[in-house]
């Protein structure tokens, strides 16, 4: 055993207040955290940052997932481990040092202050150090989450995916390019059904394939809000506060699902697609309604 795999060091690294710190630290790596933030930073700041900063989180779960199930690497041992949150789910890649990196880093590149820069990248890696610290990942599941995570956000620039697939949908029409999507999504898929992670897969590439169409459906682009900064806030809080409803809502009628595959990759699919519509469709048609919502 190595200190890639080893945590029998960290106990003696904790004191109560990098308990705290890491425990609070951890939840931004969280679905609920994730999806918040994103449709407030969606609705409230900067909508083509946050679109493409969607497209990158769902696109790296979906590749953490795949890699989770394919690989089926354990967690530490449970002895050393601080969250209780992880579920059966497998140890290499850490999603969330995987997702940190995505996120903060793509985030970081958005902004021209360097305080600000800096900032948004100690969050990232703070999360990463958390995963450790916490006891629920190892060194080496870390590492492979960043190694993941840098070549994505990396390829996600260097080619310029997003403009590439807003130039493609004007050149080939957004149902041809949407099929062609889904296809690359079935292949992909299909590499792995029957795997333990096939529902939530699923479901997250079909909120990647929602989230997309709905930006793509709206013609304004999403939300800009006038007035206050205040009142802007608490519009785009009321507009995240949906989204969070809707995910109850949504996990609720997933919880019917039967053990069969419809219920394990069509139903969530189909139920990820309809949650992406109503975060980047529905809630921001409903936004534009009020007083303060103008295009």
């Amino acid at each position: 055993m190595t200190i890639m795999n080893d945590l029998s060091w960290v106990p003696a690294l904790r004191t109560d207040a990098l308990t705290f710190l890491f425990t609070n630290v951890t939840l931004l790596g969280y679905q609920v955290f994730l999806f918040l933030f994103l449709s407030f930073g969606f609705y409230f700041w900067r909508t083509k940052a946050f679109y493409q900063a969607g497209l990158l989180l769902f696109l790296t779960a979906g590749i953490n997932l795949f890699l989770k199930d394919f690989y089926q690497d354990p967690r530490p041992d449970t002895i050393y481990a601080l969250d209780n949150k992880t579920g059966n789910s497998y140890g290499w890649p850490s999603g969330h040092a995987q997702m940190a990196i995505v996120l903060w880093g793509w985030l970081a590149l958005q902004v021209d202050k360097t305080w600000l820069k800096i900032s948004l990248w100690m969050i990232g890696i703070l999360i990463c150090m958390s995963r450790i610290y916490l006891g629920v990942h190892d060194v080496g599941d870390v590492l492979g989450g960043i190694t993941l995570g840098a070549l994505t956000l990396y390829a996600w620039v260097k080619l310029d995916v997003a403009n590439r697939l807003i130039t493609a949908g004007e050149s080939f029409g957004l149902p041809r390019l949407v099929l062609t999507l889904l296809a690359v999504q079935v292949i992909f898929m299909g590499l792995h059904i029957g795997g333990t992670l096939d529902f939530v897969g699923s479901w997250m590439w079909g909120l990647m394939m929602g989230w997309f169409i709905g930006h793509e459906l709206d013609a304004r682009r999403g939300v800009e809000l006038q007035g206050h900064l205040i009142v802007r806030g608490a519009i785009s809080a009321v507009g995240a506060a949906l989204v969070f409803g809707a995910l109850i809502i949504s996990s609720r009628v997933l919880g019917l699902a039967d053990d069969t595959i419809a219920g394990d990759i069509l139903a969530p699919y189909g139920s990820g697609v309809g949650y992406g519509l109503v975060m980047s469709l529905a809630i921001p048609w409903l936004m534009r309604r009020l007083p303060f919502g103008h295009s």
